[in-house]
């Protein structure tokens, strides 16, 4: 009797491969269009073009990561309908069925304003805010079944260059855009909201949830982060709560 072969395990998700690649391919694109820049005699702003390619190549590697459970999902902000026109997002999951059903936006700070950019990553807070609190709100009042999620990017070093290090500056910041459980809850907050940390040598990327289990220290890096697989394993599972799936058989769930 014929049987049917078993579909392979997607790969396993490898936060240091993933943070390589995308500093690899952030770096040689900062380079190539400083090179162009100064052979056209034009300014080039090296924090924006980096900040760009950085959020262009981790988009993609996200998306690419949650397209076993999301089948289509895109990268690239993607224009998505709100309730006042079209919003852009980083990444974005829907159905001409359902509509929107998941949006992840990104920010990130990568060079602080002090001592070669080492220290202090704390400026476009207000700006950030008020830009992922449209972008909640907007959608949300149109899609309320909609997950989001808020991703902002810092380095290692932002968690010990003050006696409040920028990055529990930034986690204090977020707080209140966290906490959206119900569909019926204030839409301009997000499901999800994460502070992601990378070593700018490549060797490590973690994700910290503001909310989350692991308290938020006034100095120093957390006790604990999410490794890439949870990151994601966290949004499919918010994703399948919110859409009544919280029934799984053995081997099937969202961590197997």
């Amino acid at each position: 009797m014929a049987t049917t072969p078993r579909r392979s395990k997607p790969t396993k998700p490898d936060g240091k491969a993933v943070i390589k690649a995308v500093l690899d391919k952030t770096r040689r694109e900062v380079k190539a269009g400083a090179a162009q820049a100064s052979t056209a005699g034009k300014p080039f702003k090296e924090d924006l073009k980096f900040a760009i390619s950085f959020a262009k190549h981790m988009e993609a590697e996200v998306a690419k990561a949650l397209d076993p459970h999301f089948p289509g999902i895109i990268s690239g902000e993607t224009p998505s309908r709100a309730a006042r026109g079209m919003k852009r997002v980083d990444v974005k999951y829907s159905t001409p069925e359902a509509g929107l059903g998941l949006a992840l936006s990104f920010k990130s700070v990568h060079f602080g304003e002090r001592d070669s950019g080492d220290t202090r990553f704390t400026h476009n807070m207000k700006r950030n805010d008020e830009e992922l609190r449209v972008e909640a709100t907007g959608h949300h009042l149109r899609q309320p079944y909609a997950v989001m999620g808020a991703v902002l990017f810092l380095p290692f070093e932002s968690c010990r260059d003050m006696t409040k290090s920028s990055f529990a500056a930034w986690v204090e910041y977020l707080w209140p855009l966290k906490g959206r459980v119900e569909p019926e809850d204030p839409p301009d907050r997000f499901e999800l909201v994460f502070v992601a940390l990378y070593a700018r040598d490549a060797s490590e990327l973690g994700f910290y949830e503001v909310g989350g289990a692991t308290p938020c220290p006034k100095k120093g890096r957390p006790r604990k982060l999410l490794s890439l697989g949870e990151f994601l394993r966290r949004i499919q599972e918010t994703y399948d709560r919110r859409n009544g799936r919280d029934f799984f058989f053995e081997g099937e769930g969202p961590g197997d």
